[in-house]
């Protein structure tokens, strides 16, 4: 069973971060490795906040046991996405860079990833310290595959502005050189020809538009289910454009089917999250 280490946030009532790809890498048959970077009781959509950022110092050390402890070449895939404040960052570059330097030279070493979801804000705004969004477009950005930027994230990442389709593929590919990545998923692009939708922009060339259906949400956890999804595909040896098409198509239909913005409908469905597994 291929491992893939996931180091986000975790809520006790709901699903986003951790908490989403716990469930979704395990029914994908994958072994996932979990390192909470916050804790909280619920994500803030809920009302308010209870809970806190894990100390980086303890952080650190979870980091620095998992490299002594366990064996760093059984991880195929890593993950990031929120984080609780700027000092967890260089526990978690120092990290990759380890994890990246034990790699042997077979097939499957060659095939490793680091997925960068950079959580930074959504609906026009930074919701994290402006440290934090620096430390992690200085450290991590440079460290990453692919990344899997939101519509505001992408803009705030390339400086330019995401209006269509056309623009966030020009955006995506100016972050492609610039930061050396393998590509971009891009998340809830709104474009008035095509609707809303997916995109990835690879540093071959490609470009895959996966449209919304028709009635797709905007709810809590839906970046955080793509991004696990498609890793775990990854991970289990899709390619990038098969992984990304499975796993929006999968997230779309999770999303559609919740009833609210709040809490995905993910146990309902973490049978058609399996089926991907063997499809």
């Amino acid at each position: 069973m291929k491992q893939l280490l996931s180091i986000q946030s975790a809520v006790a009532a709901g699903f986003v971060g951790n908490s989403v790809a716990g469930p979704v890498l395990t029914a994908l048959g994958q072994h996932p490795l979990l390192v909470d970077t916050i804790l909280l009781a619920a994500h803030p959509g809920y009302g308010r906040r209870a809970g806190g950022a894990v100390p980086a110092a303890i952080l650190g050390d979870v980091l620095d046991g998992l490299a002594t402890l366990t064996e760093l070449s059984a991880i195929g895939t890593v993950i990031s996405g929120y984080l609780g404040n700027a000092d967890q960052i260089d526990a978690i570059a120092g990290f990759i860079d380890g994890w990246k330097q034990s790699s042997g030279q077979s097939a499957a070493d060659a095939a490793r990833r680091y997925i960068l979801d950079p959580v930074l804000g959504d609906g026009g705004r930074l919701y994290v310290a402006p440290d934090l969004a620096e430390a992690m477009i200085t450290e991590l950005l440079p460290r990453a595959d692919i990344i899997t930027p939101n519509r505001y994230e992408l803009s705030f990442l390339s400086g330019h502005q995401v209006e269509d389709v056309t623009a966030a593929t020009a955006a995506a590919q100016s972050l492609i050189p610039r930061f050396q990545l393998e590509g971009v998923i891009a998340t809830g692009i709104v474009d008035g020809a095509n609707g809303t939708g997916d995109l990835l922009v690879e540093a071959s060339g490609t470009v895959v538009w996966q449209p919304a259906r028709q009635d797709a949400q905007n709810v809590a956890g839906g970046g955080d289910l793509l991004t696990a999804t498609f890793a775990g595909l990854l991970n289990a040896g899709s390619d990038p454009q098969a992984a990304f098409t499975r796993a929006s198509t999968l997230a779309q239909a999770v999303i559609a089917a919740s009833p609210d913005g709040r809490d995905l409908a993910l146990l309902d469905h973490l049978q058609d999250v399996a089926a991907l597994a063997s499809g």
